[in-house]
């Protein structure tokens, strides 16, 4: 928008790039990239053009509505852009920490070796966190793993010391 301004500024008091250069001592170039848009003036320069052009600062940097809404309107693209970026990321970064499965093979290992439920089981515990996929069916299966383990560990101790077995009545 300024360059807009500082082109118009100029036409409307009728000079040519080459005039305010030679009358301001700044190079035509400096001028040209200032009204195409591609550098802009700082603001020692800017107060001596508008004083040259007899204008406000204010006029010369005043603000386009079509633009102000371009703004606004990429302001929301970029803040939605964002909040994508960001839940795509939680995502990732959920699916790198999650250990579900691999708590899942374990707990179902220790109904292998059932003697082994005591060693994993604190470590399944451990590593569950209520963010991964599968916490309820890992805390399910901890659960059955231990009594499927104590009703092993029954079995083996009532074999060994003869307690709790079938009664025969002769």
């Amino acid at each position: 928008m300024l360059a807009k301004q500082l082109k118009s500024a100029r036409l409307n008091k009728k000079f040519t790039q080459q005039e305010v250069a030679d009358k301001l001592n700044i190079s035509r170039q400096s001028i040209s990239k200032w009204e195409n848009g591609s550098s802009t003036p700082d603001i020692a320069t800017l107060k001596v053009l508008a004083s040259f052009y007899e204008i406000s600062i204010q006029d010369l940097t005043r603000e386009n509505k079509q633009l102000k809404e371009k703004i606004s309107r990429n302001n929301e693209t970029i803040h939605t852009q964002q909040q994508k970026l960001a839940n795509i990321r939680k995502v990732l970064s959920k699916s790198e920490n999650d250990d579900s499965w691999f708590l899942l093979i374990i707990l179902l290992f220790t109904f292998v070796f059932a003697p082994l439920n005591f060693i994993i089981l604190p470590l399944v515990f451990m590593k569950n966190k209520k963010d991964n996929q599968l916490y309820k069916l890992i805390l399910i299966l901890s659960f059955i793993s231990t009594a499927f383990t104590c009703f092993v560990f029954y079995g083996w101790l009532s074999d060994v010391f003869n307690f709790g077995g079938t009664i025969t009545i002769e």
